[in-house]
């Protein structure tokens, strides 16, 4: 028997990363120059953050249209409760929903190219276009949402990761992709979110929470399935290698893209998902539909169906072709 396998990291020779200040400002990079990750491409000034108050918020001496306020101080309150800037920021008053709010000052932001490449467009005060290679990690499922930042990667429990597990390693991760771990429930994602993370992975989750991703236009995919399903290992592995990378999450096209410095021939070569023979030992992505997404490992051969085992299961569960996938 012949199946399909397939190839979870894929290479890709020839990409193009689009690096864009979030703001007009000054690009500095030239056409034709080969950057490293941490080179600057540019800058510009930018508030990075905007506090909106509660409709019953009142303000200490505010006279308009703005007042100035340092971190920590008090600036008025809601109810009987006091409101203290979290922030350098200024207050005023939003001129169409009539609210108060606090907008950040601004600083200085530094454009890094993120990735290894040549220079091939600059876009006057708004972007840069960088020619790279990367490997390219299938999703399962992913919302529609484009965007690039660090990668944090927690460990890989099989249970939900509690609040505090994401308090203890967000601090900081403002903008950044997180991969959670095997599993991730709604609760999770509304907190992750509201901590200001950019982009959540996970190994499964589901379908209410997907939905609920989906609705909120989360930037959120997973890697296995729906139910509460293991990361593949090669991809977990290979996501710990590459932690506090800059890495750019694809949800039109369902991948997940990490820039590398170079990708070898004989990778390049191997690119395409191929058609293998089938053997007892290999592991595979079941799609049926009462396991789907599960992985396991095949036990026995048979003309039109294999049977698998799954770490859910007592006995080797029968999938018929053309129901799986050989990881490889």
């Amino acid at each position: 028997m012949f199946a399909p396998a397939l190839k979870k990291i894929i290479e890709s020779s020839v990409v193009h990363v689009e690096r864009v200040l979030p703001t007009t400002g000054s690009i500095y990079a030239q056409i034709g120059t080969e950057v490293k990750p941490f080179d600057h491409l540019g800058n510009c000034n930018v508030s990075h953050s905007i506090l909106t108050l509660p409709k019953k918020f009142k303000p200490i001496k505010y006279k308009g249209p703005e007042k100035y306020f340092q971190f920590g101080a008090k600036i008025g309150k809601n109810g009987s409760e006091t409101v203290t800037a979290p922030f350098n920021g200024y207050l005023f008053i939003d001129p169409v929903k009539k609210i108060y709010k606090l907008r950040e000052i601004e600083s200085k932001y530094t454009l890094l190219a993120g990735v290894w490449g040549i220079v091939e467009k600059v876009s006057l005060n708004n972007s840069v276009l960088i020619k790279t290679q990367s490997k390219d990690i299938n999703l399962i499922g992913s919302t529609k949402v484009t965007f690039g930042g660090e990668l944090i990667v927690f460990p890989n429990p099989w249970e939900s990761l509690e609040k505090y597990y994401l308090n203890e390693f967000s601090a900081g991760a403002g903008g950044k992709i997180i991969y959670v771990g095997n599993h991730v429930d709604t609760e999770l994602l509304i907190e992750a979110s509201k901590m200001g993370v950019g982009g959540i992975l996970a190994g499964s989750c589901d379908r209410e929470t997907f939905t609920f991703a989906k609705s909120r236009n989360i930037c959120f995919g997973i890697f296995t399935g729906f139910g509460n399903l293991e990361t593949p290992e090669p991809v977990y592995d290979y996501l710990k290698s590459v932690s506090n990378r800059f890495i750019l999450f694809m949800g039109e096209k369902n991948i997940l893209r990490v820039p590398v410095p170079e990708i070898s021939e004989e990778a390049l070569k191997s690119k395409q998902n191929p058609i293998i023979e089938v053997v007892p030992g290999q592991k595979v992505v079941v799609l049926e539909k009462n396991y789907f997404g599960q992985i396991g490992e095949i036990d026995n051969v048979n003309e039109f169906s294999i049977f698998v085992r799954l770490p859910k299961a007592k006995l080797p569960v029968e999938i018929r072709v053309p129901n799986f996938y050989i990881l490889v």
